[in-house]
């Protein structure tokens, strides 16, 4: 399950407007390279000639990825396009859009999260620039040539099961826990210092760590031993969960005092525990801090520690509607005999028994006895029994959300909670005066849990690099957030409580800053997303104001042509790159062009969003 699939499942699919509504924005995004170039071609002939091929050739690239047949409905390349060609020098978002395959990437490209998706592949050839890529969350079972220039790598939960022999000189970041490694290379770069192995298949380490190292977790796998000598820089060293019986005779004089050293959870010997014990409890010790726990055996340990990161629950196997009976007895309704025999015969369908394994595990949640939550989930089942396309969007997202621990159903539940209210609008529920009011409404929420997604993925990429926190989980990072700032944001239609707040590392100084942002976010930036961003907005505007939105589609496209070329030039004479060198320009070119692309659309389709509030004696 991806954290935070608010945002992918606001964008529909399979309607006609919804492809109307691709078509146009297509047909914008062809005007933006067509007219950049008509500009630069005015200034300075030979810029066409070298830049144009380039750009168009890209942009031609990005759609027909967009348009690729076989593509999992859920997937939202369209959004993947709009922030590729958003993208202004800085770290290009990908994450959590449900991708089984990269877009073409911008060559200048220094930094890329493309995490939580469903790729099984990475492209073989990446940017040379590239420093930093997380592609934590998929499903890769291999590495391609990775490019020399690249510090931080994030692989973290994927299913590899080898990594590429020579890694990157430049690397000092890499995290590839809770994977299927059975070995490491045996030369390790240099410049590393920071190592995540944690959750896999490993039963040795090299014998030579880069003496760089100064984080190194390689907790839940199955170590026999440890390379005699250690990295004197480690301040971290996590050894929990293997199948250690001894450990380096100069453990304790080869690391410092302010060192960390976690060996619970292996079958070290009684008496060595006891020793340690002693030896650290000794007036003028002064090695690293070891952490065990006297009383553990080794039967107290997992029975299966390489693939158990999580907490796990035992659920029962039901069928399909067995499992739906079960949550509609807990608040029963007229009708709901007709219910469960709907499901019934949904039985067979891709993804059905995975979705009833959900609902089982469902139960295990803390919210499970929540009296809100048990009506949620059978109002669920009530509208999914009616609404194949959300049926199927619920199958989907039950695809991964039982691999873990119960807040992963959870989040999962949330997601789906956001997809059911966009059935809604996609059903015309808000096609009338009353329901503009409620739309605006809900446009908010969806704005709120976006910002909030955003304020989530920096929060982890924090407390990685942070170095102090051992196994982030991002699940209960972007739950966290959910879950404490719901009744604040007005956040009602997702499950008011988690099982594994503590896991999330969040004090309430953050939560009180992500409101904080969040609010501030809303205030300079909620008009021009309900216009410009929120799909759903659009596609009801088009079904009640069709001829006000068909005379804003024209005066976007005569503006597109008409003023275009100008407001691009003018960005060129202020950063004074009229006759500049080609290659220069292009660069302006992709950092300019869409801005002024989206300025345009900001303006009028800002115009067309007040007359439809105005008209209803509404405002923002």
């Amino acid at each position: 399950m991806d954290p935070f699939d608010a945002g992918q499942a606001q964008r529909g699919n399979g309607s006609t407007e919804s492809s109307g509504r691709e078509d146009r924005e297509g047909e914008e995004a062809q005007w933006v390279g067509v007219l950049t170039h008509a500009v630069l071609a005015a200034d300075d002939p030979a810029n066409l000639g070298d830049s144009a091929p380039a750009e168009g050739g890209h942009d031609q690239m990005l759609e027909e990825w967009a348009a690729e047949e076989g593509q999992n409905p859920l997937e939202d390349r369209q959004e993947a396009v709009r922030r590729v060609n958003a993208w202004n020098q800085g770290e290009l978002n990908l994450a959590m859009l449900r991708l089984t395959s990269l877009p073409p990437l911008p060559a200048g490209l220094h930094s890329l999260d493309a995490s939580f998706n469903r790729l099984t592949s990475l492209p073989e050839t990446l940017p040379d620039a590239l420093n930093s890529l997380n592609v934590n969350g998929n499903q890769l079972v291999s590495l391609p040539a990775l490019p020399a220039g690249l510090a931080l790598l994030d692989v973290w939960s994927n299913r590899l099961t080898s990594l590429p022999e020579t890694l990157p000189a430049a690397l000092e970041g890499l995290n590839v826990g809770n994977n299927q490694l059975t070995s490491l290379p045996e030369a390790l770069p240099a410049r590393l210092e920071s190592l995540d192995v944690s959750v896999n298949q490993l039963t040795s380490l090299p014998e030579t760590l880069p003496a760089s190292l100064g984080s190194l977790d390689v907790g839940v796998n199955q170590l026999t031993s440890l390379p005699e000598t250690l990295p004197t820089s480690l301040g971290r060293l996590y050894l929990n969960d293997n199948q250690l019986t001894s450990l380096p005779t100069g453990l304790l004089t080869q690391l410092g005092a302010a060192a960390e050293v976690v060996v619970s959870g292996n079958p070290l010997p009684q008496e060595m525990l006891m020793n340690l014990d002693t030896i650290q409890s000794t007036d003028g010790y002064a090695g690293p801090r070891v952490v065990f726990d006297l009383s553990e055996t080794h039967e107290d340990q997992w029975e299966d520690a390489a693939v158990a990161p999580f907490p796990l629950e035992t659920v029962a196997a039901e069928s399909l509607p067995e499992a739906v009976a079960d949550w509609l007895n807990g608040d029963p309704k007229e009708g709901d005999p007709e219910v469960v025999a709907k499901w019934q015969s949904f039985a067979e369908e891709p993804g059905a028994q995975q979705y009833a394994d959900f609902l089982n595990g469902l139960r295990n949640t803390v919210n499970s006895g929540n009296e809100g939550f048990q009506q949620g989930v059978a109002n669920d089942l009530r509208q999914a029994a009616a609404n194949p396309q959300l049926r199927a969007q619920y199958f989907q997202l039950a695809l991964d959300a039982n691999e873990s621990c119960a807040d992963r159903r959870t989040l999962t539940w949330n997601g789906m909670q956001t997809a059911r209210l966009i059935a809604n609008v996609e059903n015309g529920l808000y096609d009338n005066n009353e329901g503009v009011a409620a739309l605006v409404d809900l446009g908010r929420v969806m704005f709120r849990l976006e910002a909030l997604g955003g304020i989530a993925r920096e929060k982890v990429q924090s407390l990685r690099t942070g170095g102090t926190i051992n196994n982030v989980d991002e699940i209960e990072v972007y739950l966290a957030y959910q879950a404490t700032l719901r009744e604040r944001l007005g956040l009602q239609h997702i499950a008011p409580d988690m099982n594994y707040f503590y896991d999330s590392h969040l004090t309430e100084e953050d939560i009180d800053r992500a409101e904080t942002s969040v609010r501030s976010k809303e205030a300079t930036g909620f008009a021009d997303y309900l216009a410009t961003d929120w799909k759903p907005w659009d596609d009801v505007v088009l079904r009640i104001e069709p001829e006000h939105h068909a005379t804003m589609e024209e005066k976007l496209a005569d503006a597109l042509e008409e003023e275009f070329p100008g407001r691009l030039k003018q960005k060129l004479v202020e950063a004074g790159l009229i006759g500049a060198e080609a290659d220069v320009v292009a660069d302006a070119e992709r950092e300019f062009g869409p801005q002024v692309s989206k300025d345009i659309a900001r303006e009028i389709k800002g115009a067309l969003r007040d007359t439809v509030l105005n008209k209803r004696g509404l405002s923002l």
